[in-house]
């Protein structure tokens, strides 16, 4: 059987106590968590920090950074021409990756001129996750679970499950240093490349990208050396993004704060309307901490038709159609009671720009946000929300959530390039793994066609 697949899994585990018992640990103790360091609340005295102001357009300050961050952000797409457009709105904060092709330079330019507008995000891609995780990391980190449980197969997210449970019966610890110093050297060399690449001296949060296991909050390495980064002026704000496994890492997140040294101050996290109600506890907890959220990934995966509800939606709107890309982005900003403090928008041409920056500002009647709950929660039903059950599931260690994200990036997202890209990188043909088994459909929330996208997939990215 080929060797985990789903290398697309992630982190470490700790020198101090567990962050991974944090993901098993919900409800009160999130909230009791969220309350044991008051430092993390809004500090009432600091100024909060204004760019890029419009008056026609809605903002949000941005948790403990004391960033007044507009209500939609740019993440992906366009070009220099479109990006002074999208900054004449009122946006002021631009979202990049290592991982996004050659992204971040083709920002350099554009920042040389107008850096002192814009809130920088850019995140350090597979290291602890996007489309692979390093293949070093893996092995240090197999061996550490090898050493404390006496295995090392299978998924990670299983291994740091079992590891936290033993760590709470017997009260023994991994030895993750080896595994938090690799991370730690690489996310100083990525950001180190990322300023030279994008020519910047300092980046407002440099992300880790895609954060699926929650045991990098046990490697105290990866800490100090964003801490000695931010001492030297090379970063303001650490954070990270996170496409699957959302409860167990927000959990973490909690912990992690609540815990210290730890200060996440901003996260990206995969969320929809669906989804929301499902991660609310660990988005109050951490909204108590004051740390900042950007929706990403807000309409899902594979949206199921509405039967025609949009046509009443458009009448309630006084005869303004909104696609269900723009009423995803509506239902985030307006009924997630203040939870939310962006979304990300991908806009690469005038007329999206045009379209995403007037929904912060959109005033919904009574009647017309009752339609939009209804139509919406119809649209997610049949959605992928990336809760990554599917992969943990898989015998063949398919890293089946990223291949569902790929063919939408084909199929949604017009980005069939990006696909095609991440797809090489994982180096391996998901439909001639698949053995059709049924174990993704029998843990799937939501019934998603897996097994045909798999089959789809290899097709769609060499069309």
């Amino acid at each position: 059987m080929p060797r985990k697949h789903n290398e697309i899994d992630r982190r470490g585990f700790l020198k101090t106590t567990a962050a991974g018992v944090g993901a098993a640990a919900l409800g009160n103790k999130l909230a009791h968590a969220a309350e044991e360091r008051p430092a993390t609340q809004p500090a009432e005295s600091q100024e909060v920090i204004w760019r890029n102001r419009n008056p026609e357009m809605e903002y949000r300050r941005l948790g403990r950074t004391q960033f007044m961050v507009s209500r939609i952000v740019h993440g992906w797409g366009g070009n220099e021409s479109l990006w002074r457009r999208i900054l004449g709105t009122g946006v002021n904060y631009f979202d990049t990756a290592l991982g996004y092709g050659n992204l971040e330079v083709e920002l350099k330019p554009f920042l040389a001129r107008y850096r002192d507008r814009l809130w920088v995000t850019s995140k350090v891609s597979d290291i602890t996750g996007y489309t692979k995780i390093d293949e070093g990391v893996q092995e240090l980190y197999r061996k550490a679970m090898k050493a404390f449980l006496g295995k090392e197969e299978g998924h990670l997210l299983a291994l740091h499950k079992e590891a936290v449970a033993k760590q709470k019966a017997t009260g023994e610890k991994p030895d993750l240093r080896a595994v938090g110093q690799r991370i730690a050297r690489l996310y100083a060399e990525m950001l180190d490349q990322s300023l030279e690449r994008m020519g910047i001296e300092c980046v407002d949060c440099y992300m880790m990208h895609g954060l699926e296991i929650p045991w990098m909050f046990d490697c105290l390495d990866i800490w100090e050396t964003y801490a000695k980064a931010h001492k030297a002026g090379k970063v303001k704000h650490f954070g990270f993004s996170v496409h699957q496994h959302h409860k167990e890492v927000l959990a973490a997140t909690v912990e992690a704060n609540a815990r210290g040294p730890w200060k996440i101050d901003l996260i990206m996290p995969g969320v929809n309307p669906e989804s929301f109600d499902q991660l609310k506890p660990e988005l109050a907890a951490l909204k108590k901490q004051d740390v900042g959220i950007v929706a990403m990934k807000t309409s899902g995966i594979k949206n199921r038709p509405v039967d025609g509800r949009e046509q009443r939606f458009t009448d309630l709107m006084g005869g303004r159609e909104y696609n269900e890309w723009e009423r995803g982005k509506l239902w985030m900003l307006h009924l997630t009671e203040d939870l939310i403090d962006a979304c990300i928008a991908a806009m690469s041409n005038v007329e999206e720009m045009e379209k995403d920056t007037r929904l912060p500002s959109v005033k919904l009647t009574a009647a017309a946000e009752r339609e939009l709950r209804a139509m919406v929660k119809l649209e997610m039903a049949g959605a992928c929300h990336l809760c990554g059950s599917c992969t943990t599931a898989c015998p063949e260690h398919i890293a089946v959530t990223d291949m569902i994200r790929y063919h939408a990036y084909v199929h949604q997202y017009n980005e069939k390039a990006l696909a095609r890209e991440l797809y090489a990188k994982a180096g391996y043909d998901p439909s001639r793994l698949c053995n059709q088994c049924g174990a993704c459909a029998d843990v799937c929330p939501s019934d998603v066609r897996i097994s045909e996208i798999l089959a789809e997939l290899p097709l769609a990215v060499r069309a």
